[in-house]
């Protein structure tokens, strides 16, 4: 007699699955002759082919693999009525011809899935996680999506991509909410993991998955958390152009700037965000117009969440950038409808709060609009330059980089503004940054700036200025070199500052632009040449 603890053996159990097997094995290697009925031979070959695929991976079948256990049951019994049919055919075409369409696709569905078990294997946990995903019930596949979620498991990018259209699948809307919703989930784990993220942002899944979370940012067709998780997966979605513009051509800016007004907190952030990507597109800024959207962003930009803020004023920078056709239209809406008083509310705040790191949205949204000058005049006049020379100080390049942009075309004006006197230190030092990108900067703000004679005086009293601009003219050094040459000339006049570019090197730096046609370098070099030649400066 068994005792209590020994278990059971259950009715399919090992010897039940073995049974299976050689039942299955048995029934491919008895296939029927291509029968005479003409609906049937005209669905044959999907049959043949699926049963044959079959017949060679079968042997193969890892059976201790627990996924191939429902799928022997369902190819026995698929088998099954395929000898049944064409032994005793029904006699109704149409229903002749509906069964023999689903066994056509349960056939071709069960070989992919056999391939599918034998190519996995059962070897790994990996493995066994890319089987459950694609083959077995939706109750099945939704245990094996948990196991993804959690942070025990993980998936290597090869694996991620083979799971991926089964996953898609999984987001159609004859798909039940919960599973819809879990699928979203996995898809927001992944776009927040580096290694997965370029798996769906793919030529072959990202337009794809566009089409699914399209339908999910309608608040009829996807709850609160579907929502939120679809933002989150747009925002690296809509970082390629491709699945931007897929995006706003599906209606999706609408829905976006609805959750952006009405949505939670985190969806406000998310969404903003992907907002901000659609808006880099110049083809997809009109739509924000349709929709009346400006409003949204600079309501939320008072409103919202921290993140929320800046994603909301950094969404109001692109759609203020440049443009191909450099028409001011964009600007002049974002002024009426209250941007500058936006950007000084932001500023304030950060101000108050010391999240220098946050700026760069800010003050590259000031740049843009003040490369009107009707509008540069305003913010000259109404306090905005300190904020931009406080940013020349911050511990992010790209703060000071959009920060010596905005200096440079708020010095076009061409008065002299005591306030932007002060940026001039701060320039200088920038010309010793490790980035090309933010020494660049500085030198054409600098060069706008030695235009006006009260700047210049401001530049002559700093010890470094003349050094630091020479050392730009080293073809070594990987920065446009025509706005050194214009700092330089500009401050030529000066028989002391002529003195000083010779001591730096100058002449010879200048003799290197020659070779490579820098504008205005071979006048400078005439000039400081002159000066020694009279005797001007000292020999060396």
């Amino acid at each position: 007699m068994k005792s209590p603890d020994q278990p059971v053996t259950s009715p399919t159990g090992e010897d039940e699955q073995q049974e299976l097997h050689h039942r299955c094995l048995s029934l491919l290697s008895s296939l029927p002759s291509p029968p005479a009925t003409s609906l049937l031979r005209r669905k044959w070959p999907s049959i043949s082919t699926s049963c044959t695929r079959l017949l060679s991976t079968l042997p193969s079948l890892p059976l201790s693999n627990p996924l191939s256990l429902p799928l022997l049951t369902s190819l026995s019994a698929s088998l099954s009525h395929l000898h049944s049919l064409s032994s005793s055919p029904p006699a109704g075409k149409l229903q002749l011809q509906s069964e023999l369409s689903s066994l056509a696709t349960t056939l071709h569905g069960l070989a992919s899935d056999a391939d599918l078990l034998v190519s996995t294997g059962g070897g790994s946990s990996e493995n066994d996680l890319v089987s459950r995903l694609q083959v077995g019930p939706i109750s099945s596949r939704l245990d094996a999506l948990d196991l993804l979620l959690s942070d025990k498991t993980t998936m290597s990018a090869s694996s991620l991509q083979s799971v991926v259209p089964s996953l898609l699948k999984l987001l159609e809307p004859s798909a039940s909410f919960e599973t819809r919703e879990k699928v979203t989930l996995t898809f927001a784990k992944l776009s927040l993991s580096e290694s997965s993220r370029h798996v769906i942002t793919s030529s072959e899944v990202g337009p794809s998955l566009v089409i699914h979370l399209s339908r999910v940012l309608d608040s009829a067709t996807g709850g609160t958390t579907a929502i939120e998780n679809a933002c989150t997966i747009l925002q690296t979605l809509t970082l390629v152009k491709e699945n931007a513009i897929a995006l706003a051509s599906r209606g999706g800016v609408g829905p976006l700037l609805e959750i952006c007004h009405a949505g939670t907190p985190s969806a406000q952030a998310s969404a903003a965000a992907v907002l901000g990507n659609l808006a880099q597109v110049e083809t997809i800024r009109p739509y924000f117009v349709d929709e009346n959207g400006i409003p949204t962003l600079i309501n939320l930009s008072y409103i919202g969440t921290p993140v929320a803020k800046d994603n909301a004023i950094g969404c109001l920078c692109n759609l203020a950038g440049p443009s191909e056709d450099e028409l001011q239209d964009m600007k002049i809406t974002l002024f009426k409808e209250g941007a500058l008083d936006c950007i000084k509310s932001y500023l304030e705040l950060q101000v108050q709060e010391d999240r220098d790191w946050n700026l760069e949205g800010a003050i590259g949204l000031l740049r843009h609009l003040t490369s009107f000058r009707y509008i540069a005049e305003i913010v000259t006049n109404n306090g905005f330059v300190p904020y931009v020379v406080s940013a020349l100080d911050s511990t992010k390049p790209r703060v000071r980089i959009e920060a010596a942009r905005t200096i440079a075309e708020l010095a076009v004006t061409g008065r002299i503004v005591k306030e932007i006197c002060d940026s001039i230190p701060k320039l200088v030092r920038m010309l010793e940054g490790k980035g090309s990108e933010e020494r660049e900067a500085s030198a054409k703000a600098l060069a706008i700036l030695m235009q006006v004679s009260g700047y210049r005086r401001t530049f002559r009293k700093d010890e470094g200025g003349i050094v630091n601009v020479v050392q730009l003219l080293d073809p070594l050094a990987d920065v446009e070199k025509k706005h050194a040459v214009s700092v330089l000339l500009s401050l030529s006049q000066s028989r002391k500052c002529r003195k000083q570019m010779v001591a730096a090197g100058a002449c010879g730096y200048l003799r290197g632009n020659l070779a490579m046609q820098v504008e205005d370098a071979k006048k400078l070099l005439e000039c400081l040449g002159r000066g020694r030649i009279l005797g001007v400066f000292p020999r060396v």
